[in-house]
This record gives C-alpha cells, sequence and structure tokens, in this order.
C-alpha cells in the first residue's frame, strides 16, 4: 500500500522528487535507479519468457545486479558511516558553541558587572567633595610657589583640573594643619595663663583672708586708741 501524506499525495513521489546533494547520496540514488530499471527489465522479461531466468543470456543482468547491490550496501555503509561522522561533526560543533555560548554569557557578566563599578565610580562621591575649599583666587594668591606647579604641555584638561585640585588639598591640608598647631598653642597659653590666674586669685584670697584675721585681733587695740583719743581731746577741751 502506497503511504499518502494530508493532501493526498505520494509520499514515494515526494521522495522521488528529493534532489539530494551529498555525493554519497547521490550515487546511493543512482544505484537504486540502476537497480529498479534491471529488476523491472528482469521482471517485464521473466513474464515473457518463464526461461529467461535459466537462460545463459540472464546471467549478466543478474550479475550486474548483484553487482548494483553489493555496490548499494558498500553505499549504505558509507553512508551510515558519514552519517556517524556527521552527527560527531555536529556534537563537537555543538560543544564548541556551548563553550563559546558560556563564554559570551562570562563576558557579558564581566561587561555589566565593569558597568555597574563605573557607575559607582561616577557617582561616587568622595569627602573631599564636601570639604570647604579656598577659592581658586585665594589659592593662587596665598599657596607657595611649589604648590601652584603646571603639568607639562600635552596634558588634557582633565588632568590639570585633577592636578590642581590635588594642589588645593594639598595646600588645604598644610593650612588646617597650621591652623590646627596655632589653635593648640593658644589653648595651650590659655590654659597657662588660667593656672596663673587662678595661682593669684589664690593668693589674692589668702591675703584678704590674713587681712580680716589682722583687722579682727586689731579691734581691741583700736578701741583703746579711740578711748585715750577721747580722753586726750576732753582734757585739752577742759583746759
Amino acid at each position: 500500500m502506497v503511504q499518502q501524506d494530508e493532501q493526498g499525495n505520494s509520499i514515494e513521489s515526494k521522495i522521488q522528487n528529493v534532489t539530494p546533494t551529498l555525493p554519497h547520496l547521490v550515487d546511493l540514488t543512482s544505484k537504486c535507479v540502476l537497480i529498479k530499471q534491471l529488476t523491472t527489465e528482469i521482471l517485464q522479461k521473466a513474464e515473457k519468457d518463464l526461461n529467461f531466468l535459466t537462460d545463459p543470456s540472464a546471467e549478466g543482468m543478474k550479475s550486474q545486479l548483484a553487482n548494483s547491490f553489493i555496490q548499494l550496501r558498500l553505499l549504505n555503509r558509507k553512508s551510515n558511516l558519514e552519517k556517524n561522522a556527521g552527527k560527531l561533526a555536529t556534537q563537537e560543533a555543538k560543544l564548541a558553541m556551548d563553550r563559546i555560548h558560556l563564554q559570551l554569557q562570562d563576558l557579558n557578566y564581566m561587561k555589566n558587572y565593569l558597568q555597574r563599578e563605573i557607575r559607582k565610580c561616577r557617582s561616587f562621591r568622595s569627602i573631599y567633595q564636601k570639604v570647604p575649599l579656598l577659592s581658586e583666587e585665594e589659592f593662587l594668591a596665598n599657596a607657595p610657589e611649589e604648590l601652584k606647579t603646571q603639568l607639562p604641555e600635552g596634558t588634557t584638561e582633565r588632568q590639570q583640573h585633577h592636578h590642581r585640585m590635588l594642589q588645593r588639598l594639598n595646600y588645604e591640608k598644610e593650612e588646617r594643619l597650621r591652623l590646627q598647631e596655632v589653635v593648640h598653642n593658644k589653648l595651650k597659653r590659655k590654659m597657662e595663663l588660667g593656672d596663673s590666674i587662678l595661682a593669684k586669685k589664690t593668693k589674692i584670697e589668702q591675703i584678704n583672708k590674713e587681712f580680716e584675721t589682722f583687722l579682727k585681733e586689731a579691734t581691741p587695740l583700736k578701741k583703746l586708741l579711740v578711748t585715750e583719743e577721747e580722753t586726750e581731746t576732753k582734757m585739752e577741751t577742759e583746759q
């Protein structure tokens, strides 16, 4: 029974209409066509003459048919070997493609990671950006010459700007350290003056206490002197 597809076309006719492209398939197809022709011719002659198969004239056709079958088996074996080789080559190509795909995934991961790190670096805000710096005019007016040297010619504007920012930061650091030392010395002097004032104040308080004690002890003498003065004044008045 001839098999048919859904549209009712003969599958065998479809197969016959397919044009093979691989060399061994071309040889295999031509050999099948030859075997079909020889078989058909032998069967037609055998139907016409029942003794044809025993006729010596048919030996050539039978020998050719046998050789064709042998060659067909060889071509079929070769086709299977080439099919296996094709499968192996396909597997190796697939493995190579999988390796390349994994490498591509690794590169994409590394690319995305580097892009994230670049975005982080670009959005990073260092502490120096929060430090209030002197203006560039004040820096150029007050900074020493060794902190105002420029980069040699050929450098980019970005490099010059970065170099000038480092100079301003170094100058700001030196100024802050100098002012910190000044503040430290003044605080130290303030503490020394405070200790001196405290010592003098303590001494004054001690003198005041001793003076008060002296005044208290001198009160009877004061009364006696006052009494004598009053007596002398009274005597002078009576005279």
